[in-house]
């Protein structure tokens, strides 16, 4: 149950300059002062498609050993990293090639592994995202307003209730119960600009989609038939949010996410794609709400994933879709790598930032070593 409404999470930690990366939907926030650098605005080519595509090119095992050893330095020393702030983590980086992480490890006590299953919040939103491109292809995506601007979070399905999900059966009922059964009418204020909202994703579902009658059971063998998810993914089961109701491993999500970095599935050859801005103090004229106004980077929004973007002028940091909890899950610009840092912490304010801001510490660790600046 989310306790705590977005706003709420967020504006405890607004004084720290953190990331509130949440799994339900947005509310009104003012804009963020200072000035922004430009973001993204398309993200490195695609790796070629077939088997192995998107792995890692061979290196030698004393490098691969060095970047294990700074990752693991990053996860244990760093101060962002500190267990006393984040209590428990298990986290890991792999490659699409292997099966196994490259390297995994727990912080803390030893409670969270790689089997520890939990709610992971907005981290549903990248599977979500994924599906749609699955079923209706790029070219039906980027053809239908609908699909191309829901998963971007300009459609105007805004001011989605989260909490009014719970204990719902249907992706349907979760849908009418969000929207205070008002659905039929997008919100002219928001339509055309970027708005972080649980209310996209439902309304695709269940108009979009056809998913409406479908129960969370439903949902769990349509993604594991069309996406390859494991069983280990499911939806809660009074609560059938599409845009943070998943619950799974770190182990489940690296499989998933392997999938997408070999393009097993669509949306691996389209990350960062059709981004949008996605900072109000960057785009005011194309953006209205958004968690990343409190880390005061210009990331920018794919199609239901976040492009992460410490400073702008078209970099691209990352590719990732973090959970309000804690579950922080990436992948890396070229992708070749891919990492999870899991945790769940319901109690502590902007737990989600502070998971993204460790997780991409041990990034950066491993991979200046693997990829070093030429």
């Amino acid at each position: 149950m989310r306790k705590l409404s977005w706003l709420g999470w967020c504006t405890l930690v607004a004084s720290s300059a953190l990331l509130c990366a949440c799994g339900g939907g947005g509310s009104s926030s003012g804009g963020s002062s200072g000035s922004m650098s430009g973001t993204p605005t398309s993200p490195p080519p695609a790796p070629a498609s077939g088997a192995g595509a998107g792995s890692a090119a061979p290196v030698t095992a004393s490098k691969l050993d060095a970047a294990i050893t700074a990752a693991k330095a990053a996860a244990s020393s760093d101060p962002l990293c500190d267990t006393s702030t984040l209590g428990d983590f298990y986290w890991e980086i792999g490659d699409a090639a292997s099966d196994a992480p490259l390297v995994s490890n727990t912080q803390g006590g030893g409670s969270i592994t790689a089997t520890s299953r939990f709610d992971i919040a907005s981290a549903s939103k990248f599977v979500f995202g994924a599906y749609v491109l699955e079923k209706k292809g790029i070219d039906a995506v980027r053809s239908d307003p609908s699909l191309h601007d829901g998963l971007r979070f300009l459609s105007g399905y805004t001011g989605f209730n989260d909490n009014a999900c719970i204990g719902k059966l249907t992706i349907g009922a979760c849908y009418a119960a969000g929207n205070q059964a008002n659905t039929t009418l997008p919100d002219p204020n928001t339509q055309g600009r970027f708005y972080y909202d649980s209310g996209h994703d439902q309304k695709l579902a269940a108009v979009d989609l056809g998913l409406s009658s479908f129960t969370s059971k439903q949902l769990d063998q349509e993604y594991q038939t069309t996406l390859g998810l494991s069983s280990g993914f499911s939806m809660a089961p009074l609560e059938p949010l599409m845009a943070g109701g998943l619950f799974a491993s770190a182990t489940d999500y690296a499989q998933f996410l392997r999938r997408i970095m070999r393009q097993q599935l669509v949306i691996g050859a389209h990350l960062g794609e059709d981004a949008t801005c996605a900072q109000p103090a960057t785009c005011p004229d194309k953006a209205i709400y958004s968690p990343v106004v409190l880390l005061n980077e210009p990331w920018s929004y794919s199609y239901n994933h976040w492009v992460e973007s410490e400073n702008g002028n078209g970099t691209v940091d990352a590719y990732s879709s973090p959970g309000k909890f804690g579950f922080y899950p990436w992948i890396s610009p070229d992708r070749k790598y891919y990492g999870i840092l899991s945790r769940h912490d319901t109690q502590q304010a902007g737990a989600g930032s502070i998971s993204a801001r460790c997780g991409r510490q041990i990034r950066k660790a491993f991979l200046a070593v693997m990829q070093p600046s030429t």
